[in-house]
This record gives structure tokens, C-alpha cells and sequence, in this order.
């Protein structure tokens, strides 16, 4: 039986990305599709389909309370789970990434399951995998073949789910995980994607889609920068659970500035591609507000102006002092 693999590249915690997955998710689902593969450990998925299928939202309170301060844990993305419940719920979660959480969430699902059962032994294994790869991170933090390592595994528990099931499916993972171009900085070589590809030959379709390309601006406003207003498209909101000097950022992308931001220096920082939610082009002008207990700290500014091999396209953060 021919199927296909639909795996859509994200970046995640992102409020816009988090809208446009479930507009995705819900198209395909009103298509008749309900297996859904995320970029979560298999014990989590696992939770997440007792709890589509409880009266309450107990499981999922306690999952995000595993989670806090993780990248996939924001506000849009539980949000994006209660809507899933609403209105798809016969979806099936595959959780194919390695075992985050392991200490947490991990233990206390397999403490769900008996110890001679088949459940068991995929918890464990993906627990395993987990404590594996935290040791290494440890270890030998920012070396590629530990990053490598995590490929090769999210690819095998990939493989492993997809082959239980006879019909199409949807995959929301990170960018990294399914363009290669946007894994190499951080030493992935080859990735899941490529992976898959590689195993499954020409049998099985993987059909890879950068999310980036299909999102709209949420809404239109308008901004002033040195007592000059300027149109500007707003992306939303961006989960930073690892900056202590934030917990959000806003993006936005102005419009008809000409060229007023020619004649200001630069600094030093800079934001690559990758980060943004939508798409990036030569000149393109940001305004990044981040926030903290619901409250703008700091304005920044960057205009797309340079590529690196690393990176693809760079946003340089500028200073509004004229040279």
C-alpha cells in the first residue's frame, strides 16, 4: 500500500506556528487522516491519547507541569492540544522523539503499564534513550555526533510508529529535524528527514513543507520609531523559556520604510532565519519587543543584511543613532 508521510518543519513555541499546525492538522483531519506525529517522547503521546479520550484536561495539566520551561510547552501549544480535543477527537498521537522528561513524565507512565507487556519495554527504550542522551549533553555538550545520535533515534522511533499504521499521516517537528540546511549549526548532518528518506526509498512519500513558507501576518498595526510611524505586519508572540530576561517575544515586520534605516550603525547581535516564524528577504526590517509579566523590557531592531553558511540569512540588530 503506497502512503505518505506529510511532516511540516517548525520552530516551536511560536503562537503563529501554533495556529497555522492546527488549521493544518483540522484540513487533514476533516480529510479523513488521524494519526498525528510530534516531536515528543513516545510516553508523552501516549498520555496525550488517554487524556483526547478522558472527561477532563487532568493529564494535560500535569504534563505541562512535567514541562515547564520547555520550548514546547508555551501557552499555544496547549492550546493547540485543548482545540485538537475539540474538534478532532479521534486524533492518534505518535511521540517520536527520545525520552525528555524521562524522570518525570517517563517514570510516572510506565508505573501506568504492566512489566511484561510490550508497553512497557517501548517506555523503557525510550526512557533509555532519554538518559542516554542527557548524559552525553553532559558530557560532550555542542559536539555532532551527539546531536547525530538523537537523529538517528528519532528516526528509528519514526519508523517503528509509521510502519504500525496502514494510511497517511501528518508530522509537526522542528525545522532542523526536516531541512538539512537549518540543522548544521547545530551539528546535525544528517537528519531525521533525510533518514527516512534514505530507509524508506521510493516505497514510502516523505513530503516536507517549512511551515514558515504558508504563514500569514495574524494582524496588521502600527509602529512609531523616532517620532515616525510606520506600517507594520504583526507575526505574534514567541515562547523564550531560556531567557531569564524575557518570557515572550513580539515580532513584527515593518513596511514602506524606504530607506531610513541605512544611515544607523549596527551592533554586534544578530538573529538568524531560523527564529522567525515567517519568511525573511534581503532588507526585510524587524522590530523585536520582548516582554516580561505581560510588560514590553527592551526594543530592538534588525534588518536583514547579510548570509552565512551556518546560518542562511542574518538579521543585524541596529542602533538608533544616526552615524
Amino acid at each position: 500500500m503506497t502512503k505518505t508521510a506529510y511532516l511540516f518543519g517548525e520552530i516551536h513555541g511560536c503562537e503563529a506556528v501554533c495556529l497555522k499546525e492546527f488549521e493544518i492538522w483540522k484540513d487533514f483531519y476533516d480529510r479523513g487522516l488521524r494519526h498525528l506525529f510530534l516531536e515528543i517522547p513516545y510516553f508523552y503521546a501516549q498520555f496525550l491519547n488517554l487524556w483526547i479520550n478522558s472527561e477532563d484536561d487532568l493529564i494535560l495539566d500535569e504534563l505541562w507541569t512535567d514541562n515547564e520551561e520547555t520550548a514546547g510547552n508555551s501557552v499555544f501549544d496547549k492550546e493547540f492540544f485543548i482545540k485538537t480535543k475539540l474538534f478532532c477527537p479521534k486524533t492518534v498521537f505518535h511521540g517520536t522523539d527520545i525520552g525528555h522528561s524521562y524522570d518525570t513524565t517517563g517514570k510516572r507512565y510506565l508505573e501506568t503499564v504492566s512489566p511484561d507487556s510490550e508497553e512497557y519495554r517501548l517506555v523503557s527504550e525510550n526512557i533509555e534513550q532519554g538518559r542516554k542522551y542527557y548524559e552525553k549533553w553532559q558530557e560532550k555538550c555542542g559536539e555532532s555526533y551527539f546531536e547525530g545520535s538523537r537523529e538517528k533515534a528519532m528516526a528509528e522511533n519514526f519508523i517503528r510508529e509509521f510502519d504500525k499504521t496502514d494510511c497517511d499521516i501528518v508530522g509537526f517537528y522542528g525545522e532542523a529535524h526536516i531541512f538539512p540546511e537549518y540543522g548544521a549549526n547545530l551539528g546535525i548532518f544528517e537528519n531525521m528527514c533525510s533518514l527516512l528518506k534514505k530507509h524508506y526509498g521510493e516505497g514510502i512519500k516523505i513530503v516536507p513543507e517549512l511551515l514558515k513558507n504558508l504563514i500569514n501576518p495574524l494582524s496588521r498595526t502600527e509602529i512609531e520609531i523616532k517620532s515616525k510611524k510606520y506600517a507594520a505586519d504583526y507575526f505574534g508572540k514567541i515562547y523564550t523559556p531560556y531567557d531569564e530576561t524575557c518570557e515572550y517575544i513580539e515580532i513584527f515586520r515593518l513596511k514602506n520604510f524606504g530607506n531610513d534605516f541605512e544611515r544607523f550603525s549596527k551592533k554586534e547581535n544578530f538573529i538568524p532565519e531560523m527564529i522567525y516564524p515567517c519568511n525573511i528577504n534581503d532588507n526585510d526590517v524587524f522590530v523585536i519587543d520582548s516582554l516580561k509579566n505581560g510588560k514590553s523590557v527592551m526594543i530592538q531592531i534588525f534588518i536583514c543584511d547579510s548570509f552565512s553558511e551556518d546560518y542562511g540569512k542574518i538579521t543585524t540588530e541596529i542602533v538608533l543613532e544616526e552615524k
